[in-house]
């Protein structure tokens, strides 16, 4: 008998060399619906570019910007900056003092102006006693003409005070007026006559030649001075200095810059072929940047088409055009508006 010592191998997959095998069931028959998922996945662009398709079809879509007018101060004359009335960020009203600027060199000249003005002043006079003792009643009316033209002024102010504190009526007041008119058409009458009279001599011609030249001179001096005072146009928020006390600020150079938040508007690019919404009156939606919204209307349409920047375009596109209109809020809005935010306006 022939003994054989090799086996042939178990067929069984569940049994190796007399072990019991435990394997789990097969996972990919069960799992279907990952074919469904990666269809899915696959037609993600075909279902976004369907999505464009309806969406144009159906809202009215706009761009837009945020627009805070906004002022800069400059400076009408030369000087240094003495004295900064305003922080950043501080509201200001109408006429409020935001700077005093000094100019050593035009103080100077008015002051001079006003000294030759007095000594001219003081000659003029004295050339007007040595006039002809005949003419001296006439030199006495029109004296008593100009104090009672000071005087009628005077009273005239004085009731002015009294019936601002509620003390003097409009009758008064109304009579002054007319007495006051009464002493200015005297004056003038004597002044006529006193000229007419009195034959100026050269001397007396030549200084008033030269006191109108000064006095011309003189006021717009003054109306420099005057200039060096800044002040508020209206009422805004200073967001911004350009200077400081102590540096020299040139004629037309800025000093700061105010915004107006209360007279924000919308500049909107609205395409052509929307033109039938680009009316006044027209209602839209304003979507800001965080997801808040606020209503809005059109106020202006100045009927020009402007090309559109990279960041109202799609930057695939080429450069387009679009019909600009301003818009107005009808409605408190909550969100900070800063000038050249981006917006979305959807119309109704």
């Amino acid at each position: 008998m022939k003994i054989r010592f090799n086996q042939p191998e178990s067929k069984n997959p569940h049994d190796d060399r007399g072990l019991r095998i435990r394997y789990s069931d097969a996972k990919r028959p069960g799992r279907p619906w990952r074919w469904y998922l990666i269809l899915a996945i696959s037609g993600l662009p075909l279902i976004y570019l369907i999505g464009l398709v309806v969406w144009e079809q159906v809202t009215v879509e706009a761009s837009g910007r945020i627009r805070v007018p906004n002022f800069t101060v400059r400076s009408a004359v030369d000087g240094y900056v003495e004295q900064i009335f305003v922080k950043p960020l501080q509201t200001v009203a109408t006429g409020t003092q935001l700077a005093q600027l000094v100019n050593d060199s035009l103080q100077n000249n008015h002051d001079r102006m006003q000294i030759e003005l007095q000594l001219l002043e003081n000659e003029k006079q004295k050339l007007l006693l040595h006039n002809d003792h005949s003419r001296s009643s006439t030199a006495q009316l029109l004296k008593f003409a100009q104090e009672q033209r000071d005087f009628s002024y005077k009273r005239l102010r004085q009731y002015e005070s009294l019936f601002a504190q509620g003390a003097a009526t409009q009758a008064e007041i109304a009579a002054a007026r007319s007495q006051f008119n009464a002493a200015l058409e005297n004056l003038a009458a004597q002044e006529k006559a006193h000229n007419q009279e009195q034959s100026l001599a050269p001397e007396m011609r030549r200084i008033t030649q030269q006191m109108s030249q000064i006095a011309l001179e003189f006021e717009k001096t003054q109306d420099q001075i005057q200039q060096l005072n800044l002040v508020a146009p209206a009422t805004g928020l200073v967001t911004e200095l350009f200077m400081q006390p102590g540096e020299y600020l040139g004629r037309g150079q800025a000093l700061l810059e105010i915004i107006f938040p209360e007279k924000v508007y919308i500049d909107a690019f609205i395409p052509p072929k929307y033109q039938d919404y680009a009316v006044v009156g027209q209602t839209v939606m304003v979507k800001f940047p965080n997801g808040e919204t606020a209503k809005a209307k059109i106020i202006s349409v100045p009927g020009v088409m402007q090309k559109l920047s990279s960041v109202e375009s799609n930057p695939l596109e080429p450069v387009r055009s679009a019909i600009l209109a301003q818009m107005e809020f009808v409605e408190t809005v909550t969100s900070r508006l800063m000038n050249g935010m981006p917006v979305d306006i959807y119309f109704y």
